[in-house]
């Protein structure tokens, strides 16, 4: 009799604390807080200005917020620019404020295929998530990673970007303004163009394991990745070795007479004096040596595939060479023609270029007059244009600048040139500077003298005669 009692008092107890757990659950239940909130993508500069990816960012985003931060929900489509249609392959975000701490991956919640850059179909992510300590972050910074962006810098060109939230126009979706705590999260998944909740319970310890890495792991994390960086500065560092500017005004020794010369050249994205970036990338030093090398010597195998055309330096560090072509006029002044590839993405106007800047005595590179001598654009195919400009030596040291419009900011580099390859004649395909006879202009300004001569010959004898007289 005794047990039985002792066996109900149990079974009441146990149903009394599964009542209050429930009653718990509900309430942190109810008081979960779900946003809907404008957001944009914002250039890593924090100026402002949006980056030329903000037109794959959906508009709005979903935003979870609990006791232990919050959980974004961004969406991301195809966009279109310079003929191509562009996909974010992957989205990491800095641990702390803007671009400080490590880079964790986000999530992928959904995805979507279509036509990838070589004309079959692909898998590209839709909805992305990832979890932050703090709640109501207005900037958070993350590196993005697009398809289009690889094929014309030849590899990773991940690039930093803002995701700005604008929490003043934010939406209240989902459960109410008082603060209390709750250990659910929720996730949105696209289903037939329409946003659609799943409520999914998670235990603590999984979660944890998910979201939060342990301190050890982010710390073993920071130091290989430092390491790697590191790394990378060293072989950049013993590949490129500094110059003089008497490197570059020795004297001419194989253009001496006029005509045309071949001669070979290659792209430098650090500036040759001073080992340093022209347009403030330093950090992305293999990135723009890769693309200066696709823009002056890309490889191409005349295919038409897109993917060829545009294709740059990979990995190594090699050089590329391609021809150049030197002039030397009848006056001994003496040209250069330089090919630049990848035109088809280049803004060319009197405001955004290109411009060609050519090494002086003095140190400084000035801006000089630079001619389109021909060009070539197709579509799908490689696509260039020849500037011709005075250089002072044989030897010489140009900077070129131009406005990349998917990158939507200038980017400067220089051009390289090997002497000791020069050759006499002129490169296919290239123009060459047309020159007046100047055979016809000295025999005019002859007869001119010699008519002068006459005129004054005959006023002197008739002074002369009118003297005697």
């Amino acid at each position: 009799m005794k047990k039985n009692i002792y066996l109900k008092l149990i079974i009441v107890v146990l149903l009394l604390i599964n009542l209050f757990n429930f009653q718990a659950e509900k309430k942190v239940s109810a008081s979960s807080k779900i946003y809907q909130v404008p957001v944009q993508l914002w250039h890593a500069e924090n100026s402002g200005r949006l980056s030329m990816g903000n037109n794959a960012l959906a508009s709005i985003a979903q935003v979870e917020e609990n006791a232990k931060g919050s959980i974004y929900t961004v969406e991301f489509i195809p966009m279109h620019f310079m003929n191509l249609k562009g996909h974010l392959l992957s989205m990491s975000v800095y641990s702390g404020p803007l671009f400080a701490g490590g880079l964790s991956q986000a999530s992928v919640i959904s995805s979507y295929q279509d036509t990838d850059l070589s004309g079959g179909v692909s898998t590209f992510p839709a909805l992305l998530q990832f979890y932050r300590s703090a709640q109501k972050e207005d900037k958070i910074g993350v590196s993005v990673s697009v398809d289009a962006m690889n094929e014309i810098i030849g590899g990773d060109a991940s690039q930093k970007a803002i995701l700005k939230f604008n929490w003043k126009a934010a939406s209240l979706i989902s459960g109410s303004e008082e603060e209390a705590s709750y250990e659910e999260t929720k996730v949105v998944e696209k289903n037939s163009g329409e946003n659609k909740i799943v409520e999914n319970t998670v235990e603590e310890k999984n979660q944890t394991s998910q979201e939060e890495k342990s301190d050890d792991e982010k710390k073993a994390s920071d130091e290989e990745k430092a390491s790697d960086e590191e790394k990378q500065k060293e072989e950049t560092k013993t590949e490129f070795t500094k110059k003089q500017v008497a490197d570059f005004f020795k004297n001419d020794v194989k253009t001496k007479e006029v005509g045309l010369y071949k001669i070979d050249i290659t792209a430098q994205y650090l500036n040759p004096l001073t080992g340093v970036t022209a347009d403030g990338g330093t950090k992305n030093i293999e990135i723009g040596q890769g693309m200066s090398q696709g823009v002056i010597s890309p490889i191409n195998n005349n295919s038409g595939n897109l993917e060829e055309a545009i294709k740059n330096q990979k990995s190594g560090g090699e050089k590329r060479w391609s021809k150049a072509q030197l002039q030397r006029t009848k006056d001994g002044k003496l040209y250069a023609t330089v090919r630049i590839h990848l035109i088809n993405w280049v803004t060319r106007n009197k405001e955004q270029g290109p411009f060609i800047k050519v090494l002086q005595e003095n140190g400084e590179y000035k801006l000089v007059e630079s001619k389109e001598t021909s060009s070539h654009i197709e579509q799908y195919k490689d696509s260039y244009a020849d500037y011709t400009f005075e250089v002072p030596r044989e030897n010489f040291s140009a900077m070129v600048q131009m406005f990349v419009e998917p990158m939507n900011r200038p980017v400067r580099f220089f051009v390289e040139v090997n002497p000791d390859t020069i050759q006499k004649g002129g490169v296919d395909g290239m123009k060459a500077i047309e020159e007046k006879n100047n055979n016809i202009y000295y025999i005019v300004v002859g007869v001119f003298a010699i008519i002068i001569l006459l005129l004054a010959y005959v006023l002197r004898s008739k002074k002369k005669n009118i003297g005697k007289e």
